[in-house]
This record gives structure tokens, sequence and C-alpha cells, in this order.
């Protein structure tokens, strides 16, 4: 019999942060919802940090919404943050006691004749956005060929797209094959496939 209990819990590091921050800009208040999590704002903003620090991933915690601790949320505040830097917003503003107010865009850095076009046709380049999180779904890999999915075709609950056993198996080969980096990833992937389905898995490298 095998009993295997897993879970996740903050670093030393993320608790030490915490700890230093205490009551400033609201994170020790914060921590009721974060629990053991750095708590930001809607731009990734550390509460406390002044607009100096910036948390993402599952050492986060948005105060204004939570999201589940998976690489997908992750991945897309890392495109998110990418994007705010390369557009030379100021993160540090807007960060009065207990107000999440959006950066404002550093008007000492110049603009591409891009830039300066996509601010006129949006009409709200001046302040950014908040992070959105797009739930692309979930899948799972149960072994003996079968899997669960769940794909979010549309942002509506009823635009799911739910499979298991041999076609969740499928729709998880099908997405896993997608986000190979390069056309080669994918044949050296298809390759190891075939070679599993023929002489079975390899375990010698176990």
């Amino acid at each position: 019999v095998a009993v295997w209990a897993a879970g996740n819990g903050p670093l030393p590091i993320t608790l030490q942060l915490i700890e230093s921050l205490g009551s400033k800009g609201g994170q020790a208040d914060a921590q009721n919802m974060a629990r053991g999590r750095i708590a930001i704002d809607p731009w990734l903003r550390v509460l406390g940090g002044d607009g100096k620090i910036i948390a993402l991933g599952d050492c986060s915690c948005i105060v204004e919404g939570q999201l589940p601790a998976t690489a997908q949320v992750a991945g897309q505040q890392g495109e998110f943050l990418a994007r705010l830097m390369s557009k030379n917003y100021n993160l540090d503003s807007g960060m009065e006691e207990g107000i999440f107010l959006p950066p404002t865009r550093d008007v000492s850095q110049k603009r591409t004749l891009a830039e300066s076009i996509s601010s006129f046709a949006i009409q709200s380049d001046e302040y950014a956005a908040p992070f959105q999180f797009l739930n692309l779904g979930i899948l799972a890999y149960t072994g003996d060929g079968s899997a669960l999915a769940q794909l979010q075709v549309t942002p509506s609950d009823g635009g799911r797209v739910k499979g298991k056993g041999k076609l969740g198996f499928g729709l998880w080969r099908s997405v896993y094959l997608s986000k190979q980096i390069s056309p080669r990833n994918r044949l050296l992937v298809l390759f190891d496939w075939g070679k599993t389905k023929l002489f079975g898995r390899d375990i010698t490298r176990l």
C-alpha cells in the first residue's frame, strides 16, 4: 500500500519578504486571504513595495481575486509584465495607501512610431490595464492512454469542451504537440510516442 500526500507551501524567502514588509501597504491585512503568499495588486506590484517589487506565479496572490497556482497563470503574468516593461510604464506610480491606481507611461521615454499609432487608435495607452487571466483549460494525464481534458473555447461557462479517456488523451496530446517550441521538437516527440507504442516505455534511465 502506498500513501502519498503532496502539497505546496511558501518558501522561506517568501515568508521573509512578507515579514519584512509588515503592515506596510496592507500586506499584513491581506494575509488572511493570501495565507503565506505575497499579496499583490492587479498590476502584480507587491503591497508595501512602493512599486519597486514585483511578484508573480504561485508565490503571489492578487488581492482583488485569487487565481489558481498553475503554470498557465504564471506564464500569462510573465507576458503581461514584459509588456508593461517594454512599453516603459512607471510601476512605482499609483501606489497610494489602500488605493490601486494603474501605472502610467514614463514620459521621459520616447515612443516609437508604432506605439504612437497604437496609442492614438485605442485612446487608453496612458494608463496600463490590470492583469486579466485567460483560462485556456485544464489537462491531466491519468495513465494507460487516458487523460482528462477541459478546454476553454469561449469565455462563457458553456464554451468548454470536455473529454476523458481516449478522447481526453487525444486532446491532451494535440495541445502538448502545439506547445512545442519548434517543428524539430514536435517530430522528436512524435517519434518518441511511436517508439513507446511499438516497444514500450524505456525505464533504463529511471
